[in-house]
């Protein structure tokens, strides 16, 4: 692996930090979806509903993407743990440390992540 001890150090504890940080907003957004919710359905008015539902869908939305990035730091911890963490897991190189220090949560070589993203643009384009 590339990335210094120290700097590995530093950065599970800012991972473990944020996942912490992130289960406590889960926590809170989905408890205000499941109250948005609840005060749509006391209302006659459908524009009090109307807003309502879109308020709690926005909570939701939130707390998806939340959770997105908490797998993705669980993944994260985990590939440290296994002694894998650095390496790209599409071609099997050892991710730059500088790439590592900019996105702890990279999961591949600067190559195969534009590659990755290249392709992906094709393929919105093409639909």
């Amino acid at each position: 692996m590339t990335i210094k001890h120290e700097d590995l150090q530093a950065l599970l504890r800012a991972l473990e930090a944020r996942a912490r940080v992130l289960r406590g907003e889960v926590s809170v957004k989905l408890a205000q979806a499941a109250d948005d919710a609840e005060d749509g359905h006391g209302s006659s008015d459908t524009g009090d509903k109307s807003f309502a539902a879109s308020e709690s869908l926005l909570d939701l939305a939130e707390a998806g993407r939340d959770i997105n990035e908490l797998a993705a730091i669980d993944a994260t911890l985990s590939a440290i743990e296994a002694g894998t963490y650095g390496v790209c897991q599409q071609c099997g190189i050892e991710i730059s440390s500088e790439r590592l220090m900019a996105q702890p949560l990279a999961l591949r070589c600067t190559d195969c992540q534009t590659r990755d993203e290249v392709s992906r643009r094709e393929h919105h384009a093409r639909l």
